[in-house]
């Protein structure tokens, strides 16, 4: 078996992947390397005496097609979604290594045999609290009376739709990072509910709005950064981020003001 990696898959980058691998993947310059490596990764090979395999396709056949459906199934049965998940899909993620050894996609001779893990671990674990921290937006919505439409995660193509979820008519998205911030491809949602951190810890949600869909709610905002809207809540920050313009609010804010848009319109 072989490896090739692709062209432009710089030593940094290597180094930010087994760094993510083995635990030690430190600061926001770090991650945004990883995030553009495992991106550049989904074209890297797997040459077999069977054929060539992308490292996306083995994703795909290895990880997404054999575990997610059942790994949602148990996501959604979790009493505690947020303090149980962690556990639940960590337990994957080894049967995950277990298939790479079993495979031999592990073995010492084949170079770039720990890329390969690390692509695989981390779509994974993308994936998993990704979608445990939709479940655990989807409850509370529900349990805060707001009135939405969301995908249905128990079928694979739903799981796929164009949008998370609608709230008043406006298509939203659940992401677990800002990464979608800090790169320059248009955005196609008129709000997305973020988890934030700030020094590697998990600080809060906000929601970050386009500006049309901010008209619908409306109010005064104050100028920040992706850097300072923590500290700045309650105010609505208004950021530019490259070519896109948003208006960051924190999530309990963005409910109270919801539940006046509903209430108003019912």
């Amino acid at each position: 078996m072989e490896i090739q990696l692709p062209a432009d898959f710089t030593a940094e980058d290597e180094r930010a992947v087994i760094n993510y691998l083995v635990g030690n993947l430190l600061g926001r310059r770090a991650w945004q390397v990883a995030f553009t490596a495992y991106d550049l990764l989904d074209q890297a090979v797997l040459v077999t005496p069977e054929g060539r395999y992308t490292f996306r396709a083995l994703y795909l056949g290895a990880v997404d097609r054999q575990m997610a459906d059942d790994y949602i199934r148990e996501l959604l049965a979790l009493d505690d979604v947020k303090q149980e998940s962690p556990s639940l899909w960590s337990g994957y993620a080894r049967q995950i290594v277990a298939q790479c050894r079993r495979r031999g996609w592990q073995q010492a001779t084949l170079p770039g045999a720990r890329i390969l893990q690390s692509y695989l671990l981390y779509w994974w674990g993308a994936f998993a609290r990704g979608y445990a921290f939709e479940v655990e937006i989807f409850r509370d919505l529900h349990n805060s009376g707001i009135v939405f439409q969301a995908h249905d995660l128990l079928e694979r193509q739903a799981r796929y739709s164009p949008s998370d979820l609608i709230v008043s008519g406006m298509a939203g998205d659940i992401k677990t990072s800002v990464y979608f911030v800090q790169v320059a491809a248009p955005l196609q949602h008129d709000f997305y509910i973020v988890r934030l951190f700030v020094q590697g810890q998990s600080h809060t949600i906000a929601v970050m709005l386009q500006p049309l869909a901010w008209d619908e709610i409306n109010g005064d905002t104050v100028a920040g950064t992706l850097a300072t809207i923590v500290t700045q809540f309650p105010n609505p920050v208004r950021i530019t981020q490259g070519i896109h313009e948003l208006v960051a609010l924190d999530y309990a804010e963005w409910k109270e003001r919801i539940l006046r848009l509903q209430g108003a319109a019912s």
